[in-house]
């Protein structure tokens, strides 16, 4: 059985564990002790890393596979960190997968794919980190906004003001991430992608649709500003076979 390491358990990496754990050896790692009896209860293989801790590294690098998410907010040294990783990172007969951001391009409007101009100042972490990375990264996937389960677009809004109701968004279910690394593994394929929904609908359609669906307030939309519409294209990773299970956020739910 190959072994499949996961380097940042959160959201999207502790359900991708769960997900792969049932034909991968999965190694996983883990901030806090206190999380260990949860990991091991899933099957999984809790090593304790952080910016502080890494004498487990080598173990979590000893794999067939590697993912690497690790949100930047929540380092305190993000590139530094990934710096560390990224030094111990063998290469040989790995696959290393690396998750971004679609804020790595600019706020201005238009349509973006991955030839697109890169723009540091909108997200200089993401930016500085792709380019730590890039030359020992099989896949980078850029995401935009992972929705899904828990994360509900615009309950977070309940009951609030906004001004942005013609604002479209970009947002890419949890599953279709997942599937979207089973796929790359699956076919052996490298690359940058772009991670997102085909559909785009308003802020002021997804958020009025989900709070019908889920029983919060609606959010009150006034005094209509005009922001920049970005649309991200994730069809790239379609073109060599991948399909969204989820192409419309109206669906999420």
């Amino acid at each position: 059985m190959k072994t499949f390491s996961i380097l940042g358990t959160g959201w999207l990496g502790l359900a991708l564990a769960k997900e792969l754990k049932t034909n991968y050896k999965v190694k996983v790692s883990i901030r806090t002790l206190e999380k260990e009896k949860l990991m091991l209860g899933e099957g999984l293989i809790p090593h304790l890393l952080d910016e502080d801790n890494l004498e487990n590294l080598d173990s979590l690098l000893d794999t067939d596979y590697i993912f690497i998410n690790f949100p930047p907010r929540k380092s305190k040294n993000y590139i530094n960190f990934l710096d560390k990783i990224y030094s111990k990172i063998k290469l040989k007969n790995q696959k290393v997968i690396f998750i971004s951001s679609t804020s790595i391009y600019s706020n201005k409007e238009g349509i973006y794919d991955e030839d697109s101009l890169l723009c540091e100042l909108n997200s200089s972490l993401v930016y500085k980190a792709e380019e730590l990375v890039k030359s020992k990264t099989d896949v980078i996937f850029r995401c935009s906004g992972l929705m899904g389960y828990n994360r509900v677009a615009g309950r977070y809004f309940a009951g609030k003001t906004l001004d942005c109701e013609d604002s479209k968004v970009n947002y890419v279910h949890r599953d279709d991430a997942i599937e979207a690394v089973k796929f790359v593994i699956e076919n052996n394929i490298n690359g940058i992608f772009n991670l997102c929904s085909k559909n785009h609908p308003t802020k002021k359609e997804i958020y009025t649709h989900n709070a019908i669906k889920e029983g919060f307030t609606k959010i009150i939309f006034k005094d209509k500003k005009d922001y920049p519409n970005r649309i991200i294209d994730g069809s790239k990773i379609e073109s060599l076979g991948f399909r969204y299970k989820y192409p419309n956020p109206l669906d999420y739910l």
